[in-house]
């Protein structure tokens, strides 16, 4: 589905992840190929679809983990009125993310924490990825555009691929705005 992406050093780590990705995916309703798409395009780009990813070079405690780069300690909203961060990520799971952000990068909660990402702090993400509208996905993720929109066009390509991967069918009609 994705060129490149499993490598020999990645292999084992995507597939001992893969149970807890599927599983958690069933629990948040990914289950049409726009949705699975969708989810694992955003997971290949966040972080390899390695449930133990690490934000590089990052000297802060709350800084990205896990499969979605869960971020921040604070909740904060987003501009448009969600979170994204270890507070209410750890609230909703009754862990204590805050005290022990490294739980992130388990294999038992990053999934957990993935599909939380997708339909509780997000909660239109299976909407925008049933209606291509993988830009509205890229937005709510949190990263930055760049001035050339590449890091969104990206996705979006990697996004119309997986789904021709899935369905075999090419799909010209990606709305890549945020």
């Amino acid at each position: 589905m994705f060129p490149g992406l499993v490598t020999d050093e990645r292999a084992p780590i995507i597939e001992e992840g893969l149970p807890s990705i599927n599983a958690e995916m069933i629990k948040g309703e990914i289950n049409t190929p726009r949705r699975i798409a969708a989810f694992l395009t955003t997971l290949r780009f966040e972080s390899w679809i390695l449930y133990n990813q690490k934000q590089l070079t990052q000297t802060r405690k709350y800084y990205g983990r896990g499969l979605v780069q869960l971020t921040g300690k604070s909740t904060d909203p987003q501009p448009d009125g969600t979170v994204m961060n270890y507070t209410p990520a750890g609230k909703y799971f009754g862990i204590d993310l805050v005290g022990d952000p490294d739980l992130a990068l388990s294999l038992e909660w990053s999934a957990k924490i993935a599909r939380w990402y997708w339909t509780v702090a997000r909660p239109r993400c299976n909407e925008w990825a049933d209606n291509l509208q993988m830009g509205k996905i890229n937005g709510a993720i949190g990263y930055p555009l760049l001035p050339d929109g590449s890091n969104d066009k990206a996705r979006c390509l990697a996004f119309a691929k997986a789904l021709m991967y899935l369905t075999g069918e090419t799909v010209v009609d990606v709305d890549c705005n945020r």
